[in-house]
């Protein structure tokens, strides 16, 4: 039998459920994010990383709307959702998707779903209709052999993130492809404390090697939201919204992001680390930087446990398509970009799922210095539904 392909594609983030869904949803999409990030940083060593956990979770919630048995528990069980329902699930994603998108005249932030289907190819409605209803996902159909097809899902990854990824596809997906999938993300945030530019100065940045570059530090001496936790100094920035803060973790000088990484998970951030923040005076330096980054997800998900999904012949997608269709995926691929500067942070994501048939809080004391003039972690998350959508660990900024 001939096998065919199933595509789906990522890009972030439908109407309104309870705010308990909504904060259940959140909750294991930050246990899967912290899992994925520590995935990524031991597959690419001391290399700077920028991910959309979020948009990876939302797309892979739309997917197993489709999957069934043993490959539906698996994703289940690698997004930490296998203690919600379906109906939990769904009406969560479409409780955040809600509130991300809500109408804010002092940050952007736009959340966005697609799905494509080959022109000719049966899908099942009630795969559609439920990504419609909770996921607000438009949907379209392709030729995916011709140009036209990578023309029309780059115009539309490009329209989503206002330009910062204009191009996500290449050439033309195939005669195998059957279905696209498509999550998109992007944050434009100021400060709601902006650098002044004039403070801004050359500085030495430390690098993983030994070796030292100069780079920009922009520089504040305030009143922060601080944490000394076991081993890491943390800020959190917030945007002009206050919903939307960036959090900065410097490890001490004898540690490093992947100490500081294996220590921290969902559980203890929601536990633990966001609890520990506490007003305090202090001065802060932060690399101004700029960031372009694509991934390839595969190897990832399957240490986390979804590998069936993957399997030609194994995955079962039943619920998208007839079994006769054999639908597995082939890839799944994330491109994302970020900059950081006095003003403020321009954040987006795209991601692509393409298919074939803690540490112990110490208390403040005096005045803190944290300067970031060597590798350290940072994110970006909502506190209004409480999802982390963004995060990175930068090496060499």
């Amino acid at each position: 039998m001939k096998t065919k392909l199933l595509c789906l594609l990522l890009l972030t983030s439908g109407m309104s459920a309870t705010m308990a869904e909504g904060a259940k949803v959140a909750a294991a999409d930050n246990v899967f994010a912290f899992k994925l990030l520590k995935q990524i940083a031991q597959e690419e060593p001391a290399k700077n990383i920028f991910i959309s956990p979020y948009s990876a979770a939302a797309v892979l919630q739309m997917a197993a709307n489709g999957a069934a048995g043993s490959t539906k528990t698996e994703m289940q069980a690698a997004l930490g959702t296998t203690k919600l329902t379906d109906g939990d699930v769904n009406a969560g994603n479409r409780e955040i998707i809600h509130d991300l998108n809500a109408d804010n005249t002092n940050v952007v932030l736009n959340t966005a779903n697609a799905i494509w289907v080959q022109k000719g190819f049966l899908v099942k409605p009630d795969f559609i209709a439920t990504n419609q209803s909770f996921f607000d996902a438009t949907i379209g159909d392709l030729d995916f052999t011709s140009q036209q097809s990578v023309e029309v899902i780059n115009q539309w990854a490009s329209e989503k993130t206002h330009g910062k990824i204009p191009s996500f596809l290449s050439q033309p997906p195939g005669e195998a492809m059957r279905l696209l999938l498509a999550n998109a993300v992007y944050f434009k945030g100021k400060w709601a404390d902006p650098f002044e530019a004039k403070d801004t100065h050359d500085e030495p940045f430390y690098l993983r090697d030994g070796s030292q570059k100069t780079v920009p530090l922009m520089r504040k001496t305030k009143t922060f939201t601080y944490r000394r936790g076991t081993g890491y100094q943390a800020v959190r920035l917030p945007y002009q919204d206050e919903n939307l803060a960036m959090y900065v973790f410097l490890p001490d000088t004898n540690s490093s992001p992947e100490k500081l990484l294996a220590i921290m998970s969902g559980d203890t951030w929601q536990r633990i680390t966001k609890p520990g923040f506490n007003e305090k005076k202090g001065t802060l330096e932060l690399p101004r930087f700029k960031l372009d980054y694509s991934v390839i997800l595969n190897q990832s998900l399957q240490a986390l446990g979804m590998k069936l999904a993957f399997g030609p012949g194994k995955a079962d997608f039943s619920g998208i398509a007839s079994s006769m269709a054999q639908l597995y995926i082939s890839k799944v691929l994330q491109k994302t970009f970020v900059e950081v500067k006095e003003e403020g942070t321009e954040a987006a994501a795209v991601t692509g799922i393409f298919a074939l048939s803690a540490g112990i809080e110490m208390p403040p004391t005096d005045p803190f210095t944290m300067i970031v003039n060597r590798p350290f972690l940072f994110l970006i998350e909502d506190n209004k539904t409480g999802a982390i959508l963004f995060m990175g660990v930068m090496f060499n900024p």
